[in-house]
């Protein structure tokens, strides 16, 4: 049982954090043009 809650919960989890990853990133480089500033 444990096993099978690990393998349905720890790719959820991960999803969610490349997804906030993405929109954080989304977002930096929406500021950083808006703002004229290079992102490197």
């Amino acid at each position: 049982m444990w096993l099978t809650l690990y393998f349905l919960v720890w790719p959820a989890i991960s999803a969610f954090i490349l997804a906030l990853l993405c929109v954080t990133l989304w977002r930096d480089i929406r500021a950083a043009k808006r703002s004229g500033k290079s992102m490197i």
